[in-house]
């Protein structure tokens, strides 16, 4: 019992702590995907890349009304500071979510599965010395995580 209850602990001081991030982000696209019974935008989805980030990050997030009233402000475009919260999940891995976009707070909605973000690194295919297509990698490498670490998973 006492092995098992000193294993535990040293279990939960390896896991990772949680951290909060500052960076920029370039707004791809807004839209508005409800509105209330008055026509009031109440929710808005939002596309952003990371320019400081390597490779093409590319992140799609809904806002609730009081997110969405703050964002509209925003053009397609606009390069803001974001604020990002990295910890573990129920599902014991690691994600990254924006709680911030220029002055606008962000909360996600726990029930919101529309949001996701893609994290890839392309690099041409050549053959014979001519390119011939492009392939993708998912998964982080060590070159984006140690620029923006808010996308490890682990």
């Amino acid at each position: 019992m006492i092995i098992l209850a000193a294993a535990s602990a040293l279990a939960v001081g390896c896991e990772k702590k949680a951290h909060n991030y500052e960076t920029k982000v370039t707004l791809k696209g807004v839209e508005v995907v409800a509105h209330d019974k008055a026509g009031t935008p109440q929710i808005i989805e939002v596309n952003v890349e990371y320019p400081d980030c390597p490779g093409e990050q590319l992140e799609t997030l809904q806002g609730n009304a009081d997110f969405t009233k703050c964002a509209l402000k925003f053009k397609v475009g606009d390069v803001l500071p974001a604020s990002i919260e990295w910890g573990p999940t129920d599902f014991g891995h690691y994600d990254s979510e924006i709680t911030r976009i220029g002055e606008c707070s962000r909360t996600r909605d726990p029930r919101d599965a529309r949001s996701y973000e893609v994290v890839q690194e392309c690099t041409d295919v050549n053959v014979n010395g001519v390119k011939a297509g492009f392939h993708c990698d998912r998964k982080p490498n060590k070159e984006l995580l140690d620029k923006c670490p808010w996308f490890a998973r682990q």
